[in-house]
């Protein structure tokens, strides 16, 4: 909420004259001076089209004189109610640096139209690690004076960029204005439709390591010019960029300002100033908290000299107020100045939780506004991720509101598709209001175009009248930790708003069932709206290694199978992806199940799905735990066995050598079950006479099918087997036994269980002569060896301690920890394992 002293100031400075910024005006031609694409940038220029009908849209690149570009001039087709991405890697081949030339017409006809232009690039090369953005700037927004208040080198490499648009050559002043004073000058030739690139720390010694504005003016008659500026640090991966503004004024408004943060990421504030008039002024600047308070400062400028606010530093020295706060920012000069606003963002310090180590994750700066405006038009907005990229983008819209009545905003988004929706928010007096694109989902996973407007709103809570003045701006965000980021300050628009097509809610609704085995293979229903013919489903979880699909063999270990779309794009039935010995289990636990449209729009649901690793642990009264004297021990080894599992560490892989990474991660921890399948008395074979009323042959089916039924389809992944011992007690042959367990392990088989088959071996039981257990093993072991066209894996239990018949507590535990040897090894977390059994097949270590 914004204070009424606050808003009273930005009230003020809505009814104030000041620079032009870039509008949208006779909007159907547009330039940017910034742009690149080569190893270290990736760049878009987005293009909004919010009338009802169809575009043909042109791009020329300017490029600058050592840019390989072998296509020029490209015409793209832009539906009526939409948003255009244009990439100048894959549409244009572009590597070097270039400004570009946007138009638009009618489709078919030479009529002009109105669109909005912004430009987005992306550092370092195909993963970004930044972003910045900026506006265009339409033919009547040229200027032969551009202003820019931030620049600095040292820490940062700052470019100026300058489009020279027009047919003859432009001779182009950049004047750097220092903190200590100086005034340096380089002028260059910008060839005919080109762009031009100003390094200041390279053209003065002095501005090796220092702080600067710059005034960059066309010395060609009749020839205007656009400028931006870029600066990067932290070897190029951070960085941000705003485009000048045309003149200077006596008062400056920011919606924005923070000097707090939380446990993960703490911002810090920048206000730079740059009088470049021949006379010393004076900045009063009001930081406008968001309590009401106002803090107010006053700072000498001197003539022809660029003055740095760090506003952190402002909070330690001299008015604690101003550390941790939210503000605005009033800036009133006795003579006009250009004024920007610069924040960076990271890991908070040890020292002070407030402020951001160095050196910064991101940073983002835009020029003031000094008017309010009825309308905004924004080309640029992203919400959710993309295809099959983890990477996550959250787009947010600032709206200050500085009137004494409330103003309704009605928000138009367009999508790629051509269709969209309109919202309406509130901005109540003197406050601000904040949309979150994430809050609406129809906008996930799609890229958008953002035009708002205020309109009349006869809402007893927010009576409002058309074409009231408010400020907006938007940011943009990707990737974790706030990796990458930035600002714009909006266009203001003066075209027509259609009413787009109503846009689909892409939204997943329900997952059925909610979890499964952590081998998959098991179907799911997704429930929900805007899924699309083709679309794919993929299982995320940070935690899985890189080299999951290292196994060239076979398919993803985190993308669905035999994927099912309805007709009415409403429902997903999939199959889980498959896990196995060759190509890794990886984590159990929950994961974000993702769908992804043809078009590269997609979806998220957190936590939706959870992978469990199910054992069962099958036979008589071994598997029971029963003991001499009868009942059952206080741990048999099925209870055993799952704690061991659940505090197992599996050590990491080095992906390329095979070697031990000297990490290890918790492979099942609480996400195990182990099902003691154990029958007191049963025999695999037989029933009556020494045996249970059941045998085992006939139960295991059955238990399986019924666990698969209660948990909803969430069958075992592996079956331990230690049976056959009453068997031979009541006299059946161990061929029988063995005949018995080559039905189960067909059972199993059947229903994609992994197999574990266990033998008494070197332990002595008073139930059956040591000839008759030794004989037992040899026929269980010589089953292993057979065809069955899957893999039966053994595990002999040696010197198993007894009390006489039946195991010790001790005895249990020694079983417990032989078959978590076992299952660890065969249920590796990676593919390539070399330290499994059967090293697996088709990885690049072992084709």
């Amino acid at each position: 909420m914004l204070s009424w002293t606050r808003v009273t100031a930005l009230a003020g400075l809505c009814l104030a004259s000041g620079a032009a910024l870039a509008h949208a005006q006779g909007a159907s031609t547009w330039f940017l001076a910034e742009g690149a694409n080569n190893a270290t940038f990736t760049q878009e220029i987005l293009v909004g089209n919010p009338s009802a009908q169809a575009l043909d849209v042109t791009v020329t690149l300017l490029p600058q004189s050592d840019a390989i570009a072998p296509t020029v001039t490209k015409s793209f087709a832009l539906a009526a109610s939409s948003r255009l991405t244009i990439r100048l890697g894959s549409d244009f081949n572009l590597n070097g640096s270039s400004s570009a030339r946007v138009t638009a017409v009618a489709a078919g006809t030479a009529t002009p139209a109105d669109i909005v232009v912004e430009r987005t690039m992306y550092f370092s090369g195909a993963t970004p690690g930044g972003s910045h953005n900026a506006s265009g700037v339409t033919a009547e927004g040229r200027s032969a004076t551009w202003i820019l208040a931030e620049g600095a080198s040292g820490v940062f490499e700052t470019f100026v960029l300058v489009a020279n648009p027009n047919a003859t050559p432009t001779t182009v002043r950049a004047t750097y204005l220092t903190s200590t004073g100086q005034s340096l000058v380089t002028e260059q030739v910008a060839p005919a439709n080109s762009r031009l690139t100003f390094f200041p720390r390279g053209e003065h010694a002095a501005l090796a390591s220092a702080e600067f504005s710059t005034e960059i003016t066309s010395l060609t008659a009749g020839n205007t010019v656009i400028a931006e500026r870029a600066m990067y640090f932290d070897g190029f991966r951070s960085g941000h960029d705003s485009l000048g503004v045309t003149s200077a004024s006596t008062s400056w408004l920011f919606a924005e300002g923070f000097t707090g943060g939380n446990a993960t990421t703490a911002f810090e504030t920048f206000l730079l100033l740059a009088n470049t008039s021949s006379s010393a002024a004076t900045a009063t600047v009001d930081y406008l908290l968001d309590n009401g308070q106002v803090v107010t400062r006053s700072y000498p400028l001197a003539a022809r000299q660029r003055f740095t606010v760090w506003v952190d530093q402002e909070g330690r020295q001299f008015d604690g107020r101003l550390r941790g706060a939210a503000f605005g920012i009033r800036v009133f000069a006795t003579q006009p100045i250009v004024a920007e606003r610069a924040m960076y963002w990271g890991t908070p310090s040890a020292a002070d939780p407030t402020t951001p180590t160095f050196p910064w994750v991101e940073g983002h700066a835009t020029a003031g506004v000094v008017s309010g405006e009825p309308t905004w038009a924004f080309a640029e907005g992203q919400q959710g991720t993309f295809g099959s990229t983890a990477t996550r983008f959250d787009t947010f819209f600032l709206l200050a509101n500085p009137q004494s009545v409330p103003v309704t905003v009605q928000a138009t988004f367009v999508r790629e598709d051509g269709k969209g929706i309109v919202r309406r928010v509130c901005v109540q007096p003197n406050s601000r209001a904040n949309i979150w694109t994430a809050t609406y989902p129809e906008l996930s996973g799609q890229r958008f175009a953002t035009f708002l407007e205020s309109v009349a709103g006869a809402d007893a809570q927010c009576p409002s009248v058309a074409a009231t003045a408010f400020v907006a701006e938007r940011a943009v965000y990707s990737g974790p930790a706030f990796l990458a980021g930035h600002v714009n300050r909006g266009t203001r628009w003066v075209g027509t708003i259609a009413t787009p097509p109503v846009a689909p809610a892409f939204a997943i609704t329900a997952v059925t069932p909610d979890g499964g085995r952590l081998g998959g293979g098991q179907p799911i229903t997704i429930t929900g709206a805007g899924f699309q013919q083709g679309a794919q489903v993929v299982f995320v979880n940070p935690q899985w290694t890189a080299d999951r699909n290292a196994n060239t063999r076979l398919p993803d270990v985190d993308r669905a199978t035999n994927v099912v779309v309805s007709a009415d794009g409403t429902t997903i039935t999939a199959v889980t992806p498959a896990r196995d010995f060759y190509n890794g289990y990886q984590t159990a636990g929950p994961v974000t199940l993702r769908v992804v449209n043809p078009d590269a729009s997609a979806i998220e649901a957190a936590n939706a799905f959870t992978f469990r690793l199910n054992v069962l642990a099958f036979g008589d009264d071994f598997v029971f735990g029963r003991v001499d004297g009868g009942g059952q021990a206080a741990q048999p080894f099925p209870a055993r066995l799952r704690d061991l599992l659940a505090s197992y560490q599996k050590g990491l892989l080095d992906a390329a050598s095979g070697s031990g990474t000297g990490q290890s991660v918790t492979q099942f921890g609480q996400f195990v079950t182990v099902t003691n399948g154990g029958l007191v008395g049963e025999c695999a074979s037989a029933v009556g006479a020494g045996c249970a009323a059941t045998a085992g042959v006939q139960r295991f089916a059955s238990l399986a099918d019924a666990t698969a039924s209660t948990n909803n389809a969430n069958t075992f992944d592996v079956v331990v087997f230690l049976e056959g011992i009453n068997d031979i007690r009541a006299g059946v042959t161990s061929t029988s036994v063995r005949n018995a367990l080559r039905t189960m392990v067909v059972n199993a088989r059947d229903r994609r269980i992994v197999i574990v088959m266990t033998r008494l071996f070197n332990s002595s039981t008073s139930l059956i002569s040591p000839t008759q257990l030794n004989d037992l093993g040899v026929q269980i072991f010589q089953l292993t060896e057979e065809n069955l066209n899957t893999e039966v894996y053994r595990q002999s239990l040696e010197n198993i301690q007894t009390g006489g018949a039946y195991p010790t507590q001790a005895g249990y535990n020694a079983i417990a920890q032989l078959i978590l040897e076992k299952v660890s090894r065969e249920f590796p977390l990676q593919p390539c394992d070399a330290r499994n059994d059967k090293p697996g097949r088709g990885c690049p270590r072992n084709p």
